[in-house]
Protein backbone atom coordinates (compact mmCIF):
# COMPACT_ATOMS: atom_id res chain seq x y z
CA UNK A 1 0.00 0.00 0.00
CA UNK A 2 2.79 2.17 0.80
CA UNK A 3 4.16 2.14 -2.83
CA UNK A 4 1.13 2.41 -4.56
CA UNK A 5 0.46 5.25 -2.43
CA UNK A 6 3.98 6.76 -3.67
CA UNK A 7 3.09 6.42 -6.91
CA UNK A 8 -0.39 8.08 -6.95
CA UNK A 9 1.26 11.30 -5.35
CA UNK A 10 3.91 11.45 -8.01
CA UNK A 11 1.39 10.69 -10.67
CA UNK A 12 -0.59 13.91 -9.17
CA UNK A 13 0.90 16.33 -7.10
CA UNK A 14 4.84 15.89 -7.71
CA UNK A 15 4.92 15.82 -11.23
CA UNK A 16 2.94 18.46 -12.25
CA UNK A 17 4.47 19.34 -15.82
CA UNK A 18 6.25 22.66 -16.56
CA UNK A 19 7.51 24.50 -19.09
CA UNK A 20 11.40 24.00 -19.40
CA UNK A 21 13.74 26.34 -21.56
CA UNK A 22 17.20 24.81 -21.59
CA UNK A 23 20.02 27.05 -20.24
CA UNK A 24 23.70 26.95 -19.31
CA UNK A 25 25.14 27.41 -16.18
CA UNK A 26 26.93 30.29 -17.21
CA UNK A 27 23.65 31.97 -17.63
CA UNK A 28 22.05 31.03 -14.79
CA UNK A 29 24.48 31.47 -12.64
CA UNK A 30 24.55 35.72 -14.39
CA UNK A 31 20.76 35.24 -12.78
CA UNK A 32 21.36 33.90 -9.74
CA UNK A 33 23.02 37.42 -7.98
CA UNK A 34 21.94 38.33 -5.19
CA UNK A 35 20.64 34.67 -3.76
CA UNK A 36 20.34 33.67 -0.44
CA UNK A 37 19.84 30.44 1.59
CA UNK A 38 16.84 29.09 3.64
CA UNK A 39 18.75 27.96 6.53
CA UNK A 40 18.37 26.19 9.47
CA UNK A 41 14.56 24.97 7.81
CA UNK A 42 14.34 21.83 6.09
CA UNK A 43 17.76 20.69 6.79
CA UNK A 44 16.93 21.07 10.77
CA UNK A 45 17.53 18.19 12.76
CA UNK A 46 15.39 15.62 12.93
CA UNK A 47 13.02 17.63 10.57
CA UNK A 48 11.80 21.15 9.59
CA UNK A 49 10.96 23.56 12.71
CA UNK A 50 13.30 21.64 15.43
CA UNK A 51 16.05 24.56 15.19
CA UNK A 52 15.61 28.18 15.21
CA UNK A 53 13.20 29.00 12.65
CA UNK A 54 9.46 28.11 11.93
CA UNK A 55 8.87 26.10 8.98
CA UNK A 56 9.05 27.79 6.10
CA UNK A 57 5.73 29.30 5.12
CA UNK A 58 4.77 31.02 1.00
CA UNK A 59 4.77 34.49 2.79
CA UNK A 60 8.70 33.59 3.09
CA UNK A 61 9.46 33.81 -0.53
CA UNK A 62 7.54 36.59 -0.84
CA UNK A 63 9.86 38.92 1.67
CA UNK A 64 12.68 36.77 -0.21
CA UNK A 65 11.71 38.69 -3.03
CA UNK A 66 10.93 41.81 -2.25
CA UNK A 67 14.41 41.94 -0.76
CA UNK A 68 15.30 41.69 -4.03
CA UNK A 69 17.27 38.32 -3.62
CA UNK A 70 17.30 36.49 -7.26
CA UNK A 71 17.86 33.17 -6.47
CA UNK A 72 17.37 30.86 -3.26
CA UNK A 73 19.31 27.63 -2.18
CA UNK A 74 17.21 25.08 -0.26
CA UNK A 75 19.34 22.89 2.06
CA UNK A 76 17.30 19.46 2.56
CA UNK A 77 18.20 17.06 5.18
CA UNK A 78 16.82 13.07 4.85
CA UNK A 79 18.59 12.10 8.07
CA UNK A 80 15.60 10.91 9.98
CA UNK A 81 13.14 11.03 7.28
CA UNK A 82 13.56 7.24 5.97
CA UNK A 83 10.97 4.66 6.78
CA UNK A 84 13.15 1.72 5.84
CA UNK A 85 17.08 0.78 5.61
CA UNK A 86 18.78 -1.37 2.83
CA UNK A 87 18.15 -1.97 0.16
CA UNK A 88 15.42 0.92 -0.84
CA UNK A 89 16.75 3.73 1.99
CA UNK A 90 12.59 4.54 0.93
CA UNK A 91 12.14 8.37 2.05
CA UNK A 92 9.01 9.28 4.16
CA UNK A 93 6.58 10.23 0.94
CA UNK A 94 5.78 12.78 3.79
CA UNK A 95 8.82 14.27 3.48
CA UNK A 96 8.81 14.28 -0.38
CA UNK A 97 5.62 16.16 -0.47
CA UNK A 98 6.48 18.89 1.76
CA UNK A 99 9.77 19.00 -0.45
CA UNK A 100 7.97 19.67 -3.39
CA UNK A 101 5.58 21.80 -2.05
CA UNK A 102 8.47 24.23 -0.66
CA UNK A 103 10.44 23.88 -4.05
CA UNK A 104 7.41 24.53 -6.26
CA UNK A 105 6.74 27.64 -3.88
CA UNK A 106 9.84 29.53 -4.93
CA UNK A 107 9.75 28.70 -8.45
CA UNK A 108 6.46 30.24 -8.92
CA UNK A 109 7.56 33.47 -7.51
CA UNK A 110 10.02 33.36 -10.29
CA UNK A 111 13.39 32.61 -8.36
CA UNK A 112 16.38 30.08 -9.44
CA UNK A 113 16.43 27.62 -6.68
CA UNK A 114 19.13 25.06 -5.97
CA UNK A 115 17.78 21.72 -3.77
CA UNK A 116 20.97 19.33 -1.85
CA UNK A 117 21.13 16.47 0.10
CA UNK A 118 22.96 18.90 3.30
CA UNK A 119 23.39 17.82 6.94
CA UNK A 120 23.13 14.04 6.16
CA UNK A 121 26.84 14.91 4.94
CA UNK A 122 28.33 14.45 9.06
CA UNK A 123 25.84 11.57 9.56
CA UNK A 124 24.96 8.43 7.36
CA UNK A 125 26.76 10.37 3.97
CA UNK A 126 29.92 10.87 5.83
CA UNK A 127 32.63 9.15 3.77
CA UNK A 128 36.19 10.24 5.20
CA UNK A 129 38.79 7.47 6.62
CA UNK A 130 37.81 4.80 4.71
CA UNK A 131 34.67 3.19 6.84
CA UNK A 132 33.71 -0.13 6.75
CA UNK A 133 30.50 0.45 5.38
CA UNK A 134 31.65 2.97 2.49
CA UNK A 135 29.54 1.08 -0.16
CA UNK A 136 26.41 0.74 1.78
CA UNK A 137 26.60 4.61 2.38
CA UNK A 138 26.94 5.33 -1.69
CA UNK A 139 24.71 3.18 -2.00
CA UNK A 140 22.61 5.18 0.08
CA UNK A 141 23.46 8.42 -1.52
CA UNK A 142 21.95 6.42 -4.81
CA UNK A 143 18.73 5.62 -3.30
CA UNK A 144 18.44 9.28 -1.97
CA UNK A 145 19.06 10.92 -5.17
CA UNK A 146 16.83 8.33 -7.45
CA UNK A 147 13.79 9.49 -4.73
CA UNK A 148 14.57 13.30 -4.89
CA UNK A 149 15.51 13.14 -8.47
CA UNK A 150 12.48 11.62 -9.40
CA UNK A 151 10.25 13.56 -7.03
CA UNK A 152 11.84 17.17 -9.11
CA UNK A 153 12.01 15.69 -12.42
CA UNK A 154 9.59 17.95 -14.38
CA UNK A 155 10.41 21.09 -12.59
CA UNK A 156 11.61 23.96 -14.98
CA UNK A 157 14.90 24.98 -15.79
CA UNK A 158 15.44 26.94 -12.82
CA UNK A 159 15.56 24.88 -10.32
CA UNK A 160 19.40 23.52 -9.77
CA UNK A 161 20.82 19.79 -8.24
CA UNK A 162 23.50 20.22 -5.67
CA UNK A 163 25.07 17.13 -4.61
CA UNK A 164 26.31 16.65 -1.30
CA UNK A 165 26.64 20.04 1.30
CA UNK A 166 30.33 20.64 2.86
CA UNK A 167 31.72 16.80 2.39
CA UNK A 168 33.54 15.69 5.65
CA UNK A 169 37.30 15.15 5.12
CA UNK A 170 40.92 16.47 5.31
CA UNK A 171 42.85 14.49 2.48
CA UNK A 172 43.27 13.54 -0.89
CA UNK A 173 42.34 9.74 -0.24
CA UNK A 174 38.81 11.50 1.03
CA UNK A 175 38.29 13.84 -1.44
CA UNK A 176 38.38 10.79 -4.19
CA UNK A 177 35.40 9.70 -2.55
CA UNK A 178 33.67 12.58 -3.12
CA UNK A 179 34.46 12.53 -6.41
CA UNK A 180 33.24 9.00 -7.24
CA UNK A 181 30.13 10.39 -4.82
CA UNK A 182 29.75 12.99 -7.87
CA UNK A 183 30.03 10.73 -10.44
CA UNK A 184 27.01 8.35 -9.07
CA UNK A 185 25.33 12.08 -8.59
CA UNK A 186 25.61 12.09 -12.41
CA UNK A 187 24.54 8.73 -13.06
CA UNK A 188 21.84 8.87 -10.76
CA UNK A 189 20.26 11.92 -12.73
CA UNK A 190 21.33 10.58 -16.54
CA UNK A 191 18.83 8.06 -15.64
CA UNK A 192 16.17 9.81 -14.14
CA UNK A 193 13.93 11.00 -16.56
CA UNK A 194 11.88 14.50 -17.12
CA UNK A 195 13.92 17.04 -17.49
CA UNK A 196 16.56 16.02 -15.29
CA UNK A 197 19.08 15.61 -17.89
CA UNK A 198 19.27 19.09 -19.25
CA UNK A 199 19.15 20.39 -16.05
CA UNK A 200 22.17 22.21 -14.53
CA UNK A 201 23.84 20.84 -11.62
CA UNK A 202 26.43 22.13 -8.55
CA UNK A 203 29.17 19.99 -7.37
CA UNK A 204 31.12 20.51 -4.35
CA UNK A 205 34.77 19.31 -3.68
CA UNK A 206 35.97 18.29 0.08
CA UNK A 207 34.40 19.98 2.61
CA UNK A 208 32.76 23.29 -0.07
CA UNK A 209 36.45 24.12 0.50
CA UNK A 210 38.32 26.34 -1.77
CA UNK A 211 41.64 24.78 -1.45
CA UNK A 212 39.97 20.86 -1.48
CA UNK A 213 38.38 22.21 -4.91
CA UNK A 214 41.25 23.40 -6.28
CA UNK A 215 43.87 20.81 -5.72
CA UNK A 216 41.63 17.45 -5.07
CA UNK A 217 38.37 18.21 -6.87
CA UNK A 218 38.20 15.46 -10.52
CA UNK A 219 35.54 16.04 -12.87
CA UNK A 220 33.72 12.95 -13.81
CA UNK A 221 33.63 13.42 -16.85
CA UNK A 222 29.71 12.74 -18.23
CA UNK A 223 27.57 15.98 -18.28
CA UNK A 224 26.91 17.82 -20.99
CA UNK A 225 29.45 20.58 -20.68
CA UNK A 226 27.76 23.85 -20.24
CA UNK A 227 25.17 22.55 -17.53
CA UNK A 228 27.83 21.80 -14.65
CA UNK A 229 29.06 24.71 -12.38
CA UNK A 230 31.80 24.05 -8.83
CA UNK A 231 30.89 25.57 -5.55
CA UNK A 232 32.37 26.72 -2.54
CA UNK A 233 31.91 27.89 0.93
CA UNK A 234 33.03 31.23 2.03
CA UNK A 235 33.90 32.02 5.91
CA UNK A 236 36.85 33.68 5.90
CA UNK A 237 38.81 34.47 8.36
CA UNK A 238 36.81 31.76 10.32
CA UNK A 239 37.97 33.89 13.50
CA UNK A 240 35.63 37.29 12.52
CA UNK A 241 33.05 35.32 10.76
CA UNK A 242 32.15 33.08 13.86
CA UNK A 243 33.25 35.87 16.56
CA UNK A 244 36.36 33.81 17.85
CA UNK A 245 39.32 34.95 19.67
CA UNK A 246 38.58 38.42 20.24
CA UNK A 247 38.35 39.03 16.25
CA UNK A 248 35.64 41.63 16.01
CA UNK A 249 37.50 43.84 13.40
CA UNK A 250 37.83 43.35 9.79
CA UNK A 251 39.04 45.81 6.86
CA UNK A 252 42.82 46.85 6.70
CA UNK A 253 44.41 46.02 2.84
CA UNK A 254 45.88 42.79 3.91
CA UNK A 255 42.17 41.75 5.03
CA UNK A 256 41.04 42.60 1.64
CA UNK A 257 43.83 41.05 -0.51
CA UNK A 258 43.31 37.69 1.22
CA UNK A 259 39.76 37.73 0.13
CA UNK A 260 40.41 38.93 -3.22
CA UNK A 261 43.66 35.84 -3.25
CA UNK A 262 41.11 33.50 -2.17
CA UNK A 263 38.74 34.14 -4.82
CA UNK A 264 41.28 34.82 -7.75
CA UNK A 265 42.60 30.81 -6.91
CA UNK A 266 39.15 29.38 -7.68
CA UNK A 267 38.96 31.28 -10.98
CA UNK A 268 42.34 30.85 -12.31
CA UNK A 269 41.51 26.61 -11.50
CA UNK A 270 38.64 26.36 -13.46
CA UNK A 271 37.23 27.55 -16.84
CA UNK A 272 33.32 26.41 -15.81
CA UNK A 273 31.15 28.83 -13.15
CA UNK A 274 31.80 29.13 -9.86
CA UNK A 275 29.06 29.56 -6.96
CA UNK A 276 29.75 30.35 -3.72
CA UNK A 277 26.53 28.40 -2.32
CA UNK A 278 27.03 29.98 1.87
CA UNK A 279 29.15 33.03 3.13
CA UNK A 280 28.90 35.56 5.62
CA UNK A 281 29.56 36.05 9.46
CA UNK A 282 27.35 35.72 12.54
CA UNK A 283 25.24 38.23 13.66
CA UNK A 284 26.67 41.79 12.77
CA UNK A 285 26.07 44.40 15.59
CA UNK A 286 25.92 41.67 17.73
CA UNK A 287 28.89 39.48 17.32
CA UNK A 288 30.72 41.41 15.29
CA UNK A 289 31.37 44.90 14.74
CA UNK A 290 28.92 46.84 12.71
CA UNK A 291 30.80 48.59 10.16
CA UNK A 292 33.62 45.59 10.23
CA UNK A 293 30.35 43.50 9.41
CA UNK A 294 29.33 45.72 6.35
CA UNK A 295 32.80 46.24 4.54
CA UNK A 296 33.15 42.37 4.85
CA UNK A 297 29.92 41.59 3.27
CA UNK A 298 30.63 44.57 0.57
CA UNK A 299 34.22 43.25 -0.55
CA UNK A 300 33.34 39.96 -0.77
CA UNK A 301 30.05 39.95 -2.72
CA UNK A 302 31.72 43.05 -5.01
CA UNK A 303 35.13 40.80 -5.12
CA UNK A 304 32.82 37.42 -6.16
CA UNK A 305 30.46 39.36 -8.69
CA UNK A 306 33.94 40.81 -10.31
CA UNK A 307 35.49 37.11 -10.90
CA UNK A 308 32.05 35.77 -12.38
CA UNK A 309 30.95 34.00 -9.08
CA UNK A 310 27.24 33.57 -8.16
CA UNK A 311 26.69 33.67 -4.61
CA UNK A 312 24.14 32.81 -1.79
CA UNK A 313 24.24 34.45 1.88
CA UNK A 314 23.67 31.97 4.10
CA UNK A 315 21.07 33.05 6.57
CA UNK A 316 20.17 30.68 9.17
CA UNK A 317 17.69 32.98 10.91
CA UNK A 318 19.90 35.34 12.10
CA UNK A 319 19.10 37.97 9.51
CA UNK A 320 15.76 37.61 8.63
CA UNK A 321 13.33 36.91 10.74
CA UNK A 322 10.65 34.48 9.16
CA UNK A 323 7.90 34.87 12.18
CA UNK A 324 8.62 38.55 12.12
CA UNK A 325 9.08 39.35 8.06
CA UNK A 326 11.86 41.80 9.41
CA UNK A 327 15.92 42.06 8.65
CA UNK A 328 17.45 42.13 11.31
CA UNK A 329 20.22 43.88 10.26
CA UNK A 330 18.49 45.22 7.06
CA UNK A 331 21.79 47.42 6.60
CA UNK A 332 23.73 44.36 6.12
CA UNK A 333 20.77 42.90 3.55
CA UNK A 334 20.79 46.04 1.61
CA UNK A 335 25.12 46.43 1.03
CA UNK A 336 24.63 42.66 -0.60
CA UNK A 337 21.86 43.77 -2.73
CA UNK A 338 23.24 46.83 -3.75
CA UNK A 339 27.07 45.57 -4.53
CA UNK A 340 25.43 42.38 -6.29
CA UNK A 341 24.21 44.81 -8.74
CA UNK A 342 27.42 47.08 -9.07
CA UNK A 343 26.33 49.88 -7.24
CA UNK A 344 28.69 51.29 -4.48
CA UNK A 345 28.56 51.11 -0.70
CA UNK A 346 29.71 53.79 1.41
CA UNK A 347 31.16 52.08 4.39
CA UNK A 348 31.97 53.49 7.96
CA UNK A 349 35.29 53.48 8.92
CA UNK A 350 36.17 50.22 11.62
CA UNK A 351 34.53 50.77 14.57
CA UNK A 352 32.03 53.32 13.63
CA UNK A 353 28.80 51.47 12.80
CA UNK A 354 27.74 52.60 15.95
CA UNK A 355 27.92 55.88 17.58
CA UNK A 356 28.65 55.04 21.58
CA UNK A 357 28.10 57.87 24.06
CA UNK A 358 29.34 57.41 27.57
CA UNK A 359 27.51 58.98 30.30
CA UNK A 360 28.25 61.25 32.50
CA UNK A 361 31.13 62.42 30.18
CA UNK A 362 30.99 65.76 29.11
CA UNK A 363 28.96 66.01 25.92
CA UNK A 364 31.22 66.41 22.74
CA UNK A 365 31.05 66.13 18.97
CA UNK A 366 30.69 62.47 17.47
CA UNK A 367 32.82 61.93 14.34
CA UNK A 368 31.71 59.44 12.10
CA UNK A 369 34.23 58.53 9.47
CA UNK A 370 32.81 57.73 6.36
CA UNK A 371 34.54 55.53 3.02
CA UNK A 372 32.35 56.67 0.31
CA UNK A 373 34.16 54.85 -2.27
CA UNK A 374 33.01 56.82 -5.02
CA UNK A 375 29.90 58.54 -3.44
CA UNK A 376 29.01 61.87 -2.37
CA UNK A 377 26.67 62.67 0.59
CA UNK A 378 23.09 62.98 0.38
CA UNK A 379 21.62 63.40 3.87
CA UNK A 380 21.48 62.46 7.16
CA UNK A 381 18.06 61.09 8.15
CA UNK A 382 16.28 60.50 11.78
CA UNK A 383 13.39 58.54 10.31
CA UNK A 384 12.10 60.65 7.75
CA UNK A 385 12.82 63.86 9.12
CA UNK A 386 16.63 65.60 7.35
CA UNK A 387 19.38 66.64 10.05
CA UNK A 388 20.33 70.16 8.93
CA UNK A 389 24.38 70.43 7.58
CA UNK A 390 26.05 72.99 9.98
CA UNK A 391 23.39 72.59 12.72
CA UNK A 392 23.02 69.34 13.56
CA UNK A 393 25.68 67.91 12.02
CA UNK A 394 29.08 69.00 9.75
CA UNK A 395 30.93 67.47 6.67
CA UNK A 396 34.52 66.79 7.92
CA UNK A 397 37.37 66.30 4.83
CA UNK A 398 39.87 64.86 7.37
CA UNK A 399 38.76 62.25 8.02
CA UNK A 400 36.15 62.44 5.42
CA UNK A 401 32.60 61.66 7.03
CA UNK A 402 30.63 63.64 8.81
CA UNK A 403 30.58 64.84 13.11
CA UNK A 404 27.26 65.28 14.73
CA UNK A 405 27.30 68.23 16.69
CA UNK A 406 26.73 68.94 20.51
CA UNK A 407 23.56 70.91 19.77
CA UNK A 408 22.23 68.30 18.39
CA UNK A 409 23.40 65.49 20.42
CA UNK A 410 21.96 67.27 23.33
CA UNK A 411 18.39 67.52 22.17
CA UNK A 412 18.56 63.15 22.23
CA UNK A 413 20.94 62.72 25.18
CA UNK A 414 18.89 61.89 28.60
CA UNK A 415 18.68 60.19 31.47
CA UNK A 416 18.13 57.12 29.24
CA UNK A 417 20.80 54.37 28.96
CA UNK A 418 20.43 51.97 25.59
CA UNK A 419 18.99 53.52 22.26
CA UNK A 420 18.72 56.77 21.65
CA UNK A 421 18.08 56.95 18.55
CA UNK A 422 19.09 55.67 14.68
CA UNK A 423 20.49 57.55 11.80
CA UNK A 424 20.10 56.90 8.15
CA UNK A 425 23.18 58.14 5.97
CA UNK A 426 21.98 58.23 2.65
CA UNK A 427 24.61 58.07 -0.20
CA UNK A 428 24.56 58.78 -3.83
CA UNK A 429 24.30 55.08 -4.62
CA UNK A 430 24.19 51.58 -2.68
CA UNK A 431 22.66 50.90 0.32
CA UNK A 432 21.80 53.85 3.25
CA UNK A 433 23.25 53.05 6.72
CA UNK A 434 21.14 53.03 9.67
CA UNK A 435 24.24 54.17 12.48
CA UNK A 436 22.29 53.64 16.08
CA UNK A 437 23.47 55.68 18.61
CA UNK A 438 23.31 54.59 21.86
CA UNK A 439 24.26 55.79 25.55
CA UNK A 440 25.78 53.61 28.26
CA UNK A 441 27.50 53.52 31.24
CA UNK A 442 30.19 50.85 33.13
CA UNK A 443 27.70 47.30 33.43
CA UNK A 444 27.39 46.37 37.14
CA UNK A 445 27.55 42.73 38.43
CA UNK A 446 26.55 41.41 41.92
CA UNK A 447 28.40 38.88 42.66
CA UNK A 448 32.31 39.06 41.27
CA UNK A 449 33.62 35.57 42.02
CA UNK A 450 32.15 32.29 41.87
CA UNK A 451 33.07 28.69 42.53
CA UNK A 452 31.53 25.87 41.17
CA UNK A 453 31.12 22.62 41.11
CA UNK A 454 29.48 21.39 38.19
CA UNK A 455 30.55 22.25 34.80
CA UNK A 456 27.22 23.44 33.36
CA UNK A 457 26.65 26.88 32.13
CA UNK A 458 27.54 29.62 34.91
CA UNK A 459 24.70 32.50 34.73
CA UNK A 460 26.37 35.94 35.97
CA UNK A 461 23.19 38.38 36.66
CA UNK A 462 24.34 42.25 34.81
CA UNK A 463 23.04 45.15 34.55
CA UNK A 464 24.34 45.82 30.77
CA UNK A 465 23.99 49.91 31.39
CA UNK A 466 23.30 50.50 27.76
CA UNK A 467 26.58 48.48 27.03
CA UNK A 468 26.48 45.32 24.51
CA UNK A 469 29.07 42.31 24.92
CA UNK A 470 31.95 42.44 22.81
CA UNK A 471 34.51 39.50 23.58
CA UNK A 472 36.06 37.99 26.86
CA UNK A 473 39.67 37.47 27.68
CA UNK A 474 40.16 34.12 30.01
CA UNK A 475 43.47 34.55 32.08
CA UNK A 476 44.60 32.37 35.12
CA UNK A 477 46.04 33.29 38.43
CA UNK A 478 49.71 32.75 37.18
CA UNK A 479 49.54 35.09 34.24
CA UNK A 480 49.02 32.55 31.54
CA UNK A 481 46.18 31.97 28.83
CA UNK A 482 43.93 30.21 29.65
CA UNK A 483 42.96 28.28 26.09
CA UNK A 484 44.21 28.69 23.00
CA UNK A 485 48.32 30.52 23.97
CA UNK A 486 48.79 30.93 20.65
CA UNK A 487 46.42 33.81 20.48
CA UNK A 488 49.25 35.67 22.31
CA UNK A 489 50.62 36.31 19.00
CA UNK A 490 47.21 37.78 17.83
CA UNK A 491 48.12 41.42 19.27
CA UNK A 492 46.18 42.93 22.17
CA UNK A 493 42.63 43.11 21.40
CA UNK A 494 42.92 38.87 20.73
CA UNK A 495 45.34 37.55 22.95
CA UNK A 496 43.63 35.30 25.70
CA UNK A 497 40.06 35.83 23.73
CA UNK A 498 37.62 32.92 24.09
CA UNK A 499 34.93 32.32 21.63
CA UNK A 500 31.50 33.14 21.24
CA UNK A 501 28.59 30.74 21.73
CA UNK A 502 31.44 28.03 22.58
CA UNK A 503 32.55 29.83 25.45
CA UNK A 504 30.45 32.07 26.18
CA UNK A 505 27.07 34.46 25.37
CA UNK A 506 24.59 36.17 27.10
CA UNK A 507 21.08 35.54 27.68
CA UNK A 508 18.85 38.19 29.10
CA UNK A 509 20.38 39.38 32.21
CA UNK A 510 22.86 37.62 32.39
CA UNK A 511 26.15 36.68 30.95
CA UNK A 512 26.82 33.28 30.46
CA UNK A 513 29.89 30.98 30.53
CA UNK A 514 29.81 28.27 29.04
CA UNK A 515 30.21 24.64 30.13
CA UNK A 516 33.10 24.30 27.93
CA UNK A 517 34.93 27.19 29.29
CA UNK A 518 34.07 25.99 32.56
CA UNK A 519 35.60 22.54 31.73
CA UNK A 520 38.31 24.19 30.41
CA UNK A 521 38.96 25.95 33.81
CA UNK A 522 38.73 22.56 35.87
CA UNK A 523 41.03 21.16 33.06
CA UNK A 524 43.67 23.94 34.14
CA UNK A 525 44.25 22.68 37.72
CA UNK A 526 43.19 24.28 41.02
CA UNK A 527 43.61 28.05 39.84
CA UNK A 528 40.64 30.08 39.92
CA UNK A 529 40.38 32.27 36.46
CA UNK A 530 39.73 36.13 35.64
CA UNK A 531 37.09 36.69 33.25
CA UNK A 532 36.97 40.01 31.27
CA UNK A 533 33.64 40.67 29.82
CA UNK A 534 34.67 43.33 26.81
CA UNK A 535 31.88 45.47 26.12
CA UNK A 536 31.46 48.09 23.25
CA UNK A 537 33.42 50.03 22.66
CA UNK A 538 36.23 48.44 22.99
CA UNK A 539 38.71 51.64 22.75
CA UNK A 540 36.73 52.40 26.20
CA UNK A 541 38.64 49.72 28.61
CA UNK A 542 37.34 51.14 31.73
CA UNK A 543 33.54 49.62 30.17
CA UNK A 544 35.01 46.30 31.09
CA UNK A 545 33.75 44.00 33.99
CA UNK A 546 36.24 41.43 35.47
CA UNK A 547 34.66 38.19 37.60
CA UNK A 548 36.84 35.53 38.81
CA UNK A 549 35.86 31.36 38.60
CA UNK A 550 37.29 28.39 40.25
CA UNK A 551 35.73 24.80 39.38
CA UNK A 552 36.57 22.35 41.86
Amino acid sequence: MLFKHIALLAASTWQTARAFTPTSAATAWKSFNPGWNLGNTLDALPTEGSWNNPPVVNATWDDIVASGFKSVRIPITFNDHYISDAPNYTIDPVWLTRINTVVDAALSRGLWAIVNVHHDSWNWADLSNNPADLNAKKTKFEKTWVQLAGLLKSKSEKLVFESLNEPVGSTLADAAQYNDLNARFINVLINSGGNNAQRIISLPGLGDNSVYLTDWFKYPGNWQADKWGVQFHYYSPWDFGAGWWGRTFWGSAEDKAAVTSDFAQVKGNFSVPVLVGEYGTSLVGRVVEKAAGWAWYDHVVRTGIKNGFALQFWDNGEYFNRATHQWTDVTTKNIIVAASAGQSNTIPENGYGTIWIKSGATLAAQALPLQYNGNTLKGVYSGTTALKSGTDYTVTTNPTGISLTTTYLKTIVGKNLGALGTLTIKSSSGADLEIDIRQYSVPTIDKKAYTVTAASDLSIPVKFNGAKLATVKAIKADGTILKDDWTQWLGPLQAGRVNWSDDFDFSGDNLVAKASLLNAIKSSGSQPVTLTWEFWPRTDAANNVVTTVSVS
